[in-house]
């Protein structure tokens, strides 16, 4: 297989230089079922088409990292094979994948924050831009432990760097699970690497991750439980209105702080499945609690024609390896099955995903009403 130079750069350089003023919303969540499947589950949020696919990385795919200094970088090849969600912008690269071990790997965006590790040319021969990252992990590591180790190792130096495509740096931090349920959120932050381990194995985007938790102390009165009736003098009794009041007061915008509260209390609350399949059902009616319709959130800067829409949704299921993804187009959840797909088969290959809106038609499927 052909090495490429900036393996994960496409050479036309579209016009995406209004990055710096979009937003991103992107929100992660884990499930554990009742038969024991870890299953990871994620929104991607953008502000144009990322026209994503599957993108299947075979054992033995050869990489070269990404310099500041242009010359070619950290030289890898895949350990492990992968399957995942690229963008045009980097086809041959993952925003989100989960490899044959189990190991998942996330990027999520973190503006204002992220800052990798500063330019260093006697580093040269082990950089890699933060575009690759998450295509660097999934295919060398097959464990959070490991993916520590490597992140803290001198194996490898994501350098701060121009993203090419975006004519500007890709501030992103990262999600890492594996198949034994541990989550550690990687975070480069003023040039320096921090590793939270994620007791509640869940992320959206700025603050950072230690702040985020801390602002979760904000909302410890809230419950799935109704309140009672509020009993007050001259017996007056002021009754609820409706189901909900245990969550009165829970933030129901779209920004990061919000959206980590939500889904860090939805992710605890939900009655997850018996099985791994049910469980893939439960966190897709809470991904659909986040998501995000074109025209709800617009950039102030070119309202009405920058606007976040949640492109797509994905759940891995670590424990069986299945990969379900749903785009904004098409709602239909559409699954790969990594068991069934030969990583020794050499050259990267995609699988388009279906992204048009096709109701099933039931007419036909009308029968008599068995009436007692």
């Amino acid at each position: 297989m052909k090495t490429r130079r900036f393996a994960c750069i496409i050479a036309v350089v579209l016009a995406y230089s209004v990055l710096a003023t979009q937003s991103f919303a992107c929100t992660a969540f884990q499930l554990t079922s009742g038969d024991g499947s870890r299953i990871y589950f994620r929104s991607m949020e953008f502000g144009f088409p990322f026209h994503s696919n599957i993108l299947i990385i075979p054992r033995g795919a050869q990489y070269t990292g990404a310099n500041p200094d242009g010359k070619p970088g950290l030289k890898w090849s895949a350990k492990y094979g992968a399957v995942g969600l690229n963008a045009d912008v980097a086809p041959d690269c993952l925003t989100d994948g989960m490899n044959e071990k189990g190991l998942v790997v996330g990027m999520l965006y973190l503006p204002g924050y992220g800052q990798f590790l500063p330019p260093d040319p006697s580093k040269d021969d082990r950089s890699i831009g933060s575009w690759q990252a998450a295509a660097y992990l999934l295919t060398t590591v097959a464990t959070v432990e490991e993916a520590k180790l490597v992140l803290t190792s001198e194996k490898v130096y994501i350098a701060q760097q121009i993203f090419p495509p975006f004519k500007s740096p890709l501030a992103v931090h990262f999600y890492i699970g594996d198949a034994s349920g541990a989550v550690v959120i990687a975070e480069y932050v003023n040039g320096k690497l921090s590793l939270h381990d994620d007791p509640l194995g869940v992320l959206t985007n700025s603050p950072p991750f230690h702040w985020q938790m801390t602002n979760l102390a904000n909302y410890v009165n809230l419950s799935p439980v109704n309140v009672p009736e509020l009993n007050l003098a001259n017996n007056v009794d002021i009754q609820n209105f409706g189901q909900g009041s245990g969550m009165l007061g829970i933030p129901g915008d779209y920004t990061p702080p919000s959206r980590f509260v939500r889904v860090a209390l939805f992710s605890h609350w939900v009655s997850a499945g018996k099985t791994a399949s049910e469980t893939v059902n439960a966190g897709f009616h809470v991904l659909n609690t986040f998501d995000i319709f074109k025209g709800a959130v617009r950039s102030s800067n070119a309202p009405g024609s920058e606007m976040d829409v949640t492109e797509w949704v994905v759940a891995h299921d670590r424990t069986n390896l299945k990969t379900y993804v749903r785009t904004y187009g098409g709602l239909t959840i559409q699954m790969v099955d990594l068991k069934k797909i030969d990583f020794g088969q050499p050259g990267f290959r995609q699988i388009a995903l279906d992204n048009a809106f096709t109701p099933a038609d039931i007419t036909s499927g009308a029968t008599p009403l068995a009436v007692k």
